[in-house]
């Protein structure tokens, strides 16, 4: 689907490392580079002096593409950069790519590279990549150290490596000191499954730290006190972001959100969150009273009796709790801790636009008061169309009802800085199109302010 457009991103990539004379090198699944990333990020490792100028050649390249920086997560000796933009007319144009970037190599301030040492680099198709082995034991070792894991798919190239090759790893990796390379070579090497080593990757770690910390006392915890630091500015000011899909019962708010999927989740490496309604940090109203079964579509939005007055600021006070909450205890950090692109089918604002949806029997500028308190998304979409064409696809609504809500919706957008209307009366791929031109809008004025 995007394989044109990203190529055309990746040749941007690859010649501005080339052309700032900024020595890369890629360091795995590099088998598509530079034509297609294969459904996977592009990896790529630099020296610690060059790491400023990496980052620009990669805002450059998205730049170069017509495309914008979804967000950047930054972390002392790592960045990783979400893109997402537009090269040609027609759905086609559109790619997304991520690119994770190692500034030299670190381990929450340990690190873990010899800098200084040359690496075995060969050229793929044009592109710097690292050997196979070596790239193997880096994968293990990023794996074990971050997740607890001893990757199963790195495990044949790696075990090889440490095999034959170990005087050449263990000087590339002198920064991880004796003990912890002894530890590490006896974890390449071992045969037992990857769950029966979860001990043993811990113990690597702490192995870690603590020679780390005996020998380089100063350096290890200004980095460590770095690395924390880095962690609390993406909470106050998160790389991804929050795209909310409004509209009436038959707008097509899953079909367009099916569309954009395979664009958001080619940028952000397979990491969008589709959420229905609201966070579920609270658990639903019905699961409280009893209910034995609550998923699933809503066909008779209407048919329940709304509550009282009391019952229905409970209603609201309940779900606007979850929204605020969830956002604080489930949103942020999710958003925080990568660009990751979280959408909701539906929002706050339903409770006002459809209170009878949620039982609510008070008026909708009460359920109004009440979706002021909740966090704005960064882009609000409103999708909108005829109203006897709406009311046609579902018939869950009458068509009067279907009028006063996409009238409502309209009200609000025009209210609502964040909120865009489009139209879902020309094509799912029209709509898709202007969907995805509202969201690179936002993501030029936070390129322009952040960036």
């Amino acid at each position: 689907m995007i394989c044109s457009a990203e190529a055309r991103v990746l040749k941007s990539l690859f010649d501005g490392f080339e052309a700032r004379g900024v020595p890369y090198v890629v360091l795995r699944n590099y088998e598509s580079l530079p034509y297609a990333s294969g459904g996977s990020d592009v990896d790529i490792l630099v020296s610690e002096k060059d790491g400023l100028s990496a980052r620009a050649i990669v805002l450059e390249a998205f730049g170069a593409a017509n495309g914008w920086p979804v967000g950047i997560a930054e972390s002392p000796g790592f960045f990783k950069v979400v893109g997402l933009g537009h090269t040609q007319a027609g759905n086609t144009g559109w790619w997304g790519l991520c690119v994770d970037v190692n500034v030299g190599l670190f381990f929450r301030g340990c690190r873990l590279l010899d800098g200084d040492k040359p690496l075995p680099v060969h050229l793929h198709n044009g592109v710097h990549v690292l050997s196979d082995g070596l790239a193997a034991i880096l994968g293990v070792l990023k794996e074990v150290l971050n997740n607890d894991v001893y990757p199963e798919k790195y495990s044949g190239a790696a075990r090889l490596a440490a095999r034959n090759d170990w005087p050449l790893v263990a000087t590339l990796l002198a920064p991880m000191r004796a003990r912890p390379l002894v530890a590490f070579r006896a974890l390449l090497l071992s045969t037992a499954p990857s769950e029966e080593l979860r001990a043993d990757c811990r113990q690597l770690r702490s192995l870690l730290f603590r020679d780390m910390l005996c020998s380089r006392p100063i350096f290890s915890v200004t980095h460590r006190l770095r690395y924390q630091w880095s962690r609390m500015r993406r909470y106050a000011r998160p790389p991804g972001l929050v795209l909310a899909i409004l509209g009436v019962d038959g707008a097509g708010k899953s079909t367009v959100i099916s569309s954009l999927l395979p664009v958001l989740n080619a940028a952000t490496h397979n990491t969008v969150v589709v959420k229905h309604l609201r966070p579920g940090w609270l658990p639903p109203l019905a699961r409280l009273k009893g209910a034995s079964r609550i998923d699933g579509p809503v066909l008779a939005p209407h048919a329940a009796t709304p509550s009282g007055v009391l019952g229905s600021l409970l209603r609201l006070s309940y779900l606007t709790l979850d929204y605020v909450v969830g956002y604080w205890l489930w949103t942020r950090p999710l958003i925080a801790k990568s660009p990751t692109v979280v959408v909701f089918d539906r929002y706050a604002y339903d409770m006002a636009f459809d209170p009878r949806r949620f039982r609510v029997g008070l008026p909708g500028r009460v359920a109004r008061w009440f979706a002021m308190l909740v966090p704005t998304p960064d882009l609000i979409v409103c999708l909108h169309g005829a109203p006897e064409t709406i009311a046609a696809r579902k018939q869950e609504l009458p068509l009067e009802e279907t009028r006063r809500q996409v009238e409502a919706l309209r009200e609000f957008a025009a209210r609502e800085p964040r909120a865009v209307m489009v139209s879902t009366d020309i094509t799912v791929e029209e709509t898709h199109d202007q969907v995805l031109h509202a969201l690179c809008k936002v993501l030029r004025r936070r390129s322009q302010t952040r960036f």
